[in-house]
């Protein structure tokens, strides 16, 4: 396979991870979405309207014990009038209850439908239960006038009671026991004289001597395509009314303080972008979703149209900011499709949006119709689904930022389609601010460790230095000529050397790039540069020098074990005792931890075998600091040597050295002799240069030996070398090499 097919290949699964991550993203985020909207809807609970009286029974409901309760049931509603206490038999300057709660008859009241239910579409729906009192009561359209009524029964002694209205659309009265207690708007039977305003209402009222509330609330619409009651009523103490406000307000509050945490770390994030605009527009998307937030009649109840006109205003203006946002994010100089459009996109979207504002500003009552719904959903609906194609076809020839920029894209559908839901919510907590919420947490989150860190540590470097890395630098060159002469003698493995010379250059070029940064710092460093800051680069630049120099010398060592066979210098190896000094050693060392080294030799057999005797202690050596680095400060290491004996001689001597550390993944183990190779769970350790268990591999291969492993993923591994036990023959071959090394080899 040729690199181009490798690097094809590569790219397509990170695009792959791109899109997998974007859908698990998005699973979560309709879950959150799922659960905020469960769980903060208004229901009533144990709602009993009593047949006789028609009156809601609430006696023995405890508002101290029990909280808020919420009345989405048992109202009757007078369609087509327009209703005052009077009108049930209130006197003009009644304290309390008339006799209007008995049950009204069809013979003798106005008409109207009982058990009515409240929705979100008013009084176009009241409810599979709902009962009209004869069969000329008229149906409700979206325009009209009404008056809801409800008879309440509560414990007589449960003192002052407080109601909530967050949408009664667009004009209406409030009595309570026959006292008007609030008023928003005009209501009107016609268009003539009615006012509409968006207003949050609630309303304090003591029941009667017998726990009696009669609430009448007459209203008109003309403007709104859901007339009347669209979020049931809170009922409640006062203090539970009024945390109903609180919440909303601190949520708010909340998300204004993110806002802010996020201009700040942003402003620091932004310092390392090749291009700051895609910083400002996403900065001024969430401070025009938070101006749409404040704009709510809950926050700012403003006269007239003004609320929803500002809202509209800033909606149509958000999605114009997205585009430009997500144009923002790729360069304009390739050859991609939307570079060739070259911003006309944009001209067209910011047209449109100037189109539709200046028709609501000038007509502010074509807010309020299906239509204008419809219109400004389809509009802003059509925008983001641009933003998210842009990104779905960037993201494969821009991969690098492609999960950040496409679950963005994937958010900001999702904030804008859930800004038109409308639901009877508790505490006033648009979805979309939810997701606003999200957005501020995840791109802290992002940048914070993406940039901010990178940046700060690519600052800490000195001058003095200079000298250290010129230094290491002719060391790295003369490495580079001796790796040079020694790619001739490896022409007949020109894929192994490619291979082998890329990863090199890969590990060379982190600390190199590292030492390089420290000088141009400390070339443009001021003269009062503090002097633990010095030391400070210094013993950062010693850890880099350190990890070339291991590196640089286990690709020597590697390297002549492939190419000089002579290298080795055989010799008679007493391996019982240097496994014995190997233990003595480590078991000093390990003093102060709680680990545990195990020794386990033959009292009568040396376990001789012929070999390098420094080259087999590089192996015990290298297999003994793989078992302590991997394991835990409590863990076990055993180190076993035995000698194993053949039916038809030539004894082996096998040695392991098994641990309970972390272990090795099954699906890794072919690989761990290779060059360069480190399981995916040894990341913790990061020290090694990659090559120890090759060389060791190389050297007991040298020798004639086998080496293998055997693992279990979080417990432990024991590596296995048998190497060829020395006979009387091999010690007498050694012995005449020694004294004659131009004598022949050993067989």
């Amino acid at each position: 396979m040729t690199n181009d097919a490798l690097l094809e290949k590569t790219d397509n699964k990170k695009v792959l991870r791109i899109f997998v991550r974007t859908v698990v993203f998005l699973i979560v985020l309709l879950f959150i979405y799922v659960f905020v909207l469960l769980t903060n809807q208004r229901h009533g609970i144990h709602l009993v309207t009593d047949e006789e009286s028609g009156v809601l029974d609430l006696q023995h409901w405890s508002f101290e014990h029990d909280g808020r309760n919420y009345i989405n049931a048992g109202w009757t509603f007078y369609p087509n009038q327009l209703l005052t206490p009077q009108d049930f038999g209130y006197p003009v300057d009644s304290d309390g209850p008339g006799p209007s709660f008995e049950r009204i008859t069809p013979a003798s009241a106005y008409p109207h439908y009982t058990n009515v239910s409240i929705s979100t579409n008013g009084w176009t729906h009241f409810g599979l239960s709902a009962e009209p009192s004869s069969e000329s009561v008229p149906v409700m359209s979206e325009f009209g006038y009404g008056t809801y009524r409800i008879a309440i029964r509560i414990a007589p002694d449960s003192g002052v009671i407080a109601m909530d209205f967050p949408e009664i659309n667009h004009a209406a009265k409030i009595y309570a026991n026959g006292k008007l207690l609030a008023s928003f708007g005009k209501i009107s039977e016609s268009v003539d004289g009615y006012e509409n305003e968006e207003a949050y209402s609630d309303i304090r009222v003591s029941p009667s001597e017998d726990g009696m509330i009669d609430i009448i609330i007459p209203c008109s619409n003309f403007s709104s395509p859901f007339g009347g009651i669209a979020v049931p009523p809170a009922i409640g103490t006062p203090e539970q009314i009024d945390a109903i406000d609180t919440v909303s307000k601190m949520w708010i509050s909340g998300v204004v303080t993110l806002f802010v945490l996020l201009i700040i770390t942003g402003f620091y994030v932004s310092s390392t972008f090749r291009r700051k605009l895609k910083y400002y527009f996403f900065i001024l998307i969430i401070m025009i979703s938070i101006s749409y937030e404040f704009s709510d009649k809950i926050f700012n109840p403003m006269p007239g149209n003004w609320n929803k006109l500002l809202q509209t205003t800033f909606f149509l203006l958000m999605s114009l900011n997205a585009a430009l946002y997500f144009s923002s994010l790729y360069p304009k100089n390739d050859d991609s499709l939307f570079a060739k459009i070259k911003n006309w996109d944009i001209v067209l979207i910011a047209t449109m949006v100037c189109a539709f504002l200046a028709v609501y500003w000038m007509r502010p009552d074509l807010l309020y119709y299906n239509s204008s719904v419809i219109a400004n959903s389809t509009f802003v609906t059509i925008i983001n689904s641009y933003n998210f194609l842009r990104v779905l076809y960037m993201t494969p020839r821009y991969p690098e930022q492609g999960t950040f920029y496409l679950i963005s894209a994937a958010m900001a559908s999702i904030i804008f389609s859930t800004m038109i839901i409308r639901s009877p919510q508790i505490f006033f907590i648009p979805l979309h601010s939810v997701g606003i919420v999200l957005m501020i947490f995840g791109t802290a989150i992002y940048f914070t460790i993406r940039y901010v860190n990178n940046f700060n540590q690519i600052k800490r470097f000195t001058v003095e230095l200079e000298n250290a890395v010129q230094e290491k630098t002719r060391s790295i060159a003369r490495v580079n000529a001796e790796l040079v002469s020694t790619n001739q003698m490896l022409i007949k493995n020109e894929e192994a050397r490619k291979k082998m010379m890329s990863n090199v250059s890969h590990d060379l070029r982190t600390p190199i790039t590292a030492i390089r940064g420290y000088i141009e710092l400390i070339m443009n460093a001021k003269a009062n540069t503090p002097r633990d800051t010095i030391r400070t680069y210094l013993t950062n630049m010693h850890t880099r020098s350190v990890q070339m120099e291991q590196l640089i010398d286990d690709l020597v060592q590697l390297t002549r074990l492939e190419s000089d066979p002579a290298d080795i210098k055989t010799q008679t190896v007493n391996l019982r005792d240097m496994i014995d000094n190997l233990y003595e050693l480590y078991l000093m060392e390990s003093e102060g931890s709680n680990k545990q080294l195990h020794l386990d030799l033959p009292k009568d057999d040396m376990l001789t075998v012929m070999g390098d005797p420094n080259r087999l202690l590089r192996v015990f050596e290298n297999l003994i600091v793989n078992a302590m680095r991997y394991t835990a400060d409590d863990g076990k290491i055993n180190i076993r040597a035995f000698r194993e004996l053949a039916m038809l001689g030539g004894d082996s001597v096998h040695i392991i050295v098994s641990d309970n550390g972390i272990g090795i993944p099954s699906s890794e183990l072919p690989y761990i002799f290779d060059r360069f190779y480190r399981a995916t769970n040894a990341s913790i350790h990061k020290s090694g240069s990659g090559l120890g268990l090759s060389i060791v591999k190389s050297i007991v291969e040298k020798h004639g030996g086998r080496i293998w492993a055997d693992s279990v993923e979080k417990e432990g591994s024991s590596f296995h070398v048998i190497l060829p036990s020395a006979g009387p023959r091999d010690m007498e071959r050694a012995t005449r090499k020694r004294e004659d090394p131009d004598s022949a080899p050993l067989s």
